[in-house]
């Protein structure tokens, strides 16, 4: 079990928890026992003589104080049991946050965002319940059935035995209609996320959707699948239906035998009637008690299905973005050494090195490693053997987030965030300088990104920049990775698909940035921008030609093709 998983099943709850929930247990007690007592003499007096039932009013007082008291103890109860629930849950997020945040694209890939959104909201939400509920709600409610059952006793043995059996015999319905709704809530808990990752992905593709026709087929297809959910939700609801019924059932049934056998007390002259009506009002504050904890069974079997979710989660691979053993990345100049790099299926021992400074161009067939190669020294894939260096540090010996700080990246993985365009310029540095924000905008020429949005650089930027076209997108994620001058560029076809226009700014902006450029691109006029040019095959360096050569012969490839359309003209 790892550290993460370890935190995650171990103590819900702390020492000083305990002590606060059954100090308010105690209290609670202490004053329903108060309003248990005065009920009694209030009744024996009143029912006395007239002369007796004059002198009840100081009592009377009395039970209205100690029933506000009461009414405050019951709202501190459900504030305190719930704070302690929203701690504990705010607790696990960051703790699952950081475990998915250490995760790299190839842990992470074969979940589905629903399945990940269900873990951070509602699995926490049903732990959240059970704790707060179930355990801290559920301890209070434990102390005032057994006080109250020590109230009963005290009056009348007869009446305590049978309301123990009533409550016996609702707890064990109680645990059969809980069987059945863990297996409902488990069926439940798949087909949501399953409906959850279809929306999402819907939501995510609905240009394709609609462009491609298939909006009726998708429908019909969400529309099986709410359907399913909805019929489980309802047959769920229905076994809730029945716990709740059993819990209210067994209150009233509590009642009703208090009065029967108190009834046939009274008439045999072995209980007054103060005494009865103190029975009856124990077990009415035993009757909310008694239903959170028949409520407490389903919120524990929820509870369980959600703890196996998370566990499960925070066993799957992850890695510490910055562990106290690794060295932190020092780059300042750039250098990058690719020694015998093997990746299965994709890199079969790549051997490069691109000097401080220079601008690399890979070029090679689709899927034969170049955007791996990226990966790899960005340290978002681990390569089975093998080793990068930069600037002789071995990345392997290094955090990720001293790694990730020495670079710039951009790649079509790598989508601009919801928010202002100012957060998205600083991402990477949020503090970053006023003279650079406005140095790397005059680079990328974004001041024409800026007089085509209203609002400057407090223009909102919707989710993936969805708002702004192909070519600002590229020069907006350009100016994020260059922001904070980072010593090495990893670039994944920066300048794919763009305009004219948009083209020439940011190759303009490549050929005058100083660090070094690692730049994934088919386009042979990008990688006449390189100082050299390598060619990948079959997962290795089949080349490495000077961008002086590869201009050259470039030229020369274009005069052969002239040549060839006059002599075809």
């Amino acid at each position: 079990m790892t550290g993460n998983e370890q935190r995650l099943g171990g103590a819900w709850l702390r020492f000083r928890d305990y002590a606060v929930i059954l100090a308010l247990g105690l209290a609670e007690m202490t004053a329903i026992g108060g309003i248990i007592a005065l009920v009694w003499l209030i009744v024996n007096r009143i029912t006395a003589s007239p002369l007796a039932a004059a002198s009840a009013f100081p009592l009377i007082g009395a039970l209205g104080v100690v029933m506000v008291v009461s009414a405050v103890l019951r709202a501190l109860q459900f504030a305190v049991t719930e704070r302690i629930g929203l701690i504990l849950a705010r607790r696990l997020r960051m703790l699952i946050y950081d475990h998915m945040s250490g995760m790299t694209p190839k842990q992470i890939q074969h979940r589905s965002r629903g399945s990940l959104i269900l873990r951070l909201t509602g699995d926490l939400t049903m732990l959240r319940t059970w704790i707060s509920r179930g355990i801290g709600r559920g301890i209070i409610a434990a102390m005032m059935v057994a006080g109250g059952m020590a109230v009963l006793a005290f009056i009348s043995a007869n009446i305590a035995a049978v309301v123990a059996l009533i409550f016996v015999v609702g707890l064990v319905l109680s645990v059969w209609a809980g069987k059945r709704l863990a297996r409902l809530t488990r069926r439940v808990r798949r087909r949501r996320s399953l409906l959850t990752s279809n929306i999402d992905e819907q939501i995510n593709a609905l240009s394709v959707v609609q462009l491609f026709g298939r909006s009726k087929g998708e429908r019909s297809r969400l529309a099986k699948q709410n359907d399913g959910l909805t019929d489980l939700l309802v047959r769920e609801a229905t076994v809730r239906g029945v716990l709740r019924g059993i819990s209210a059932g067994a209150g009233w049934a509590t009642i009703l035998a208090v009065l029967a056998l108190g009834a046939l007390d009274v008439a045999r002259g072995q209980l007054s009637i103060g005494a009865l009506a103190a029975a009856v009002t124990a077990v009415r504050f035993m009757s909310n008690p008694v239903r959170t904890l028949g409520f407490a069974h389903d919120y524990w079997r929820r509870a369980q299905i959600s703890q196996r979710k998370l566990q499960d989660f925070m066993a799957s691979s992850s890695r510490n973005l910055e562990g106290p053993a690794d060295e932190k990345l020092r780059a300042r100049r750039g250098r990058i050494q690719f020694r015998d790099v093997i990746v299965d299926g994709v890199l079969n021992g790549f051997t490069a090195t691109a000097e401080a400074g220079q601008h690399i161009a890979i070029m090679g067939a689709t899927a034969v490693g170049k955007s791996t190669l990226l990966g790899v020294a960005a340290r978002i894939v681990e390569p089975a053997s093998g080793e990068v260096a930069i600037d002789d540090q071995r990345l392997a010996d290094c955090s990720p987030l001293s790694i990730f700080a020495r670079l710039g990246v951009v790649g079509p993985d790598l989508p601009l965030m919801r928010g202002t365009l100012r957060r998205n310029l600083t991402y990477r540095d949020p503090l970053a300088p006023e003279e650079e924000i406005r140095q790397v905008m005059a680079a990328c020429r974004l001041d024409i990104v800026l007089g085509r949005l209203p609002g400057g650089m407090s223009a909102w930027i919707t989710e993936g920049g969805a708002n702004l076209s192909l070519g600002q997108r590229r020069l907006v994620a350009l100016a994020r990775a260059m922001l904070g001058r980072p010593p090495i560029l990893l670039l994944d076809e920066p300048l794919v698909s763009l305009d004219e226009e948009s083209r020439r700014i940011a190759q303009e902006a490549l050929r005058r940035y100083k660090g070094t450029v690692l730049m994934v691109t088919h386009d042979p006029a990008v990688a006449e921008l390189a100082d050299r040019v390598w060619r990948l095959e079959d997962g290795r360096l089949a080349s490495d030609m000077a961008g002086d050569e590869y201009r050259a012969m470039r030229r020369a490839d274009e005069k052969l093709a002239r040549r060839a359309d006059l002599v075809i003209s």
